[in-house]
């Protein structure tokens, strides 16, 4: 039976749905687009689709086909995306004095990752202040090298938020040899993939003024996050060096291979900035970072993918089980099975959601399989980057510096459309804001084995 009415899911699903919409519209205004370029509808839906879930994947280049109307709407659906419609909402709120209600804050919490209430909307709050605060940072920064205050607030925003999008062609390829640039961009995409839970933590952990009703040390959750953050970093770091030393960084000084190499272990983690071209490295690596944005970053941040922390579970789920051991334990902690099975649905349906597209994108793009240098494994690669909110792309074989997405006709381009939606708004939630309400069963069938493996 379907449950009628407006749930928490439901309100977030279609918020997201609401807000692509209304920046597809804008987008789709002439005053949009440069007087040399038009913005279709369906590149209009996938711009503002790959704005809002901070995706970066593009059909349109940023910097020369809009206007600086186009650029401020695209600026503000990156913001809106990269704290949640939820919390901006929450804030707008509390401002004229009005107080959400009980579904539009537990949506609120769903989104941010805190308890519904009065702090939901004090964390959201310091949500809007940390970003702020590091955007602001990022932008100084910026500003002062790229000698440019609108390049500089532009790059901070779509870095902080994980989104990918650059007001350059070939991303941070120009800067690949710049650390002045690369180690911002970078530190402000990894901070805002830790999640607001993770920096609130820290500060509270740092801050020596704080009194005894504070937490002092870092909660589980935020232990897993750090922890995996850190060996992903490493050991990308240290693997593409391996692999692409003498290919993909051959030409390149030391220092530089070591800044790319960590660039490029750190960008797929859902940034979807580059610092090379794809194309140069082997198809292991490319494989590689197929597999750091499926990870993805951490919850309540700004990025996407499964999550550091389903990955992490997933990984100690099944070591348990090869052991023969009864409960999952991480870190001297033991998790709950309904959080280990969780996990494993969020992992086994972001496969199924791939593969399905994957497949879909096979059978309808035939001209870009032929085309393009990498075939279907560039295809498999968009879709994981769709998915993965991450915007990285083995780039189109007619238009270059743009995605390969460009290539793609009307129905590929929808399918990377909602796999976008699928990735940014959440599988469970979008399940259970379309799926029917889930109650009890007022009667079981019998049991019995299936043979399984």
């Amino acid at each position: 039976m379907v449950k009628k009415g407006l749930t928490p899911s439901r309100i977030i699903f279609l918020g997201y749905v609401t807000i692509i919409l209304i920046g597809t519209l804008l987008l789709a205004l002439p005053i949009a687009s440069n007087s040399q370029s038009k913005c279709s509808l369906i590149d209009s839906i996938f711009t503002a689709t790959s704005s809002v879930c901070v995706t970066g994947l593009i059909v349109k280049n940023i910097g020369y086909d809009f206007s600086l109307f186009g650029k401020v709407v695209i600026l503000v659906l990156i913001q809106i995306g990269g704290l949640g419609y939820m919390t901006i909402a929450s804030i707008l709120f509390s401002m004229i004095g009005r107080r959400l209600s009980l579904k539009q804050d537990r949506a609120l919490s769903e989104t941010t990752g805190s308890f519904p209430g009065i702090e939901t909307r004090r964390f959201a709050l310091r949500i809007l202040a940390t970003t702020i605060a590091f955007e602001f940072i990022g932008a100084i920064i910026l500003s002062v090298r790229f000698k440019s205050l609108g390049y500089g607030i532009f790059h901070a925003v779509s870095a902080f938020c994980n989104a990918g999008f650059s007001l350059f062609s070939d991303s941070f390829i120009r800067f690949s040899t710049d650390p002045f640039v690369i180690f911002t961009i970078s530190g402000l995409f990894i901070i805002g993939g830790l999640g607001f839970i993770v920096l609130k933590e820290i500060k509270n952990l740092l801050n020596p003024l704080a009194n005894g009703q504070v937490r002092r040390h870092l909660s589980l959750h935020a232990k897993v996050v750090l922890l995996s953050t850190f060996i992903l970093l490493i050991l990308g770091t240290f693997a593409i060096l391996g692999m692409e030393w003498n290919n993909g960084l051959r030409d390149m000084p030391l220092w530089s291979k070591i800044f790319t190499a960590f660039f490029q272990s750190a960008t797929p983690r859902t940034a979807g900035f580059s610092s090379i071209d794809l194309n140069n490295f082997r198809d292991a690596t490319i494989v590689l970072t197929m597999l750091f944005m499926f990870i993805g970053a951490s919850p309540a941040g700004t990025g996407g993918g499964i999550k550091t922390t389903t990955f992490a579970l997933c990984i100690m789920g099944l070591l348990r089980w090869f052991m023969g051991r009864e409960d999952v334990s991480l870190l001297r902690r033991r998790i709950n099975m309904e959080i280990i099975t969780k996990t494993f649905i969020i992992f086994l349906s972001a496969l199924i959601i791939i593969g399905t597209g994957v497949f879909i994108l096979t059978l309808s793009q035939q001209g870009v399989l032929g085309s393009h240098s990498k075939g279907f494994l560039g295809i498999v690669f968009e879709e994981f980057s769709a998915f993965a909110t991450c915007g990285l792309s083995m780039g189109s074989s007619v238009m270059p510096g743009l995605s390969l997405s460009y290539d793609f006709n009307l129905l590929g381009k929808i399918v990377i459309i909602l796999t976008m939606l699928a990735g940014r708004v959440g599988i469970l939630i979008i399940s259970t804001a379309i799926i029917s309400h889930r109650g009890k069963e007022s009667f079981k069938y019998p049991e019995e084995r299936v043979l399984t493996g």
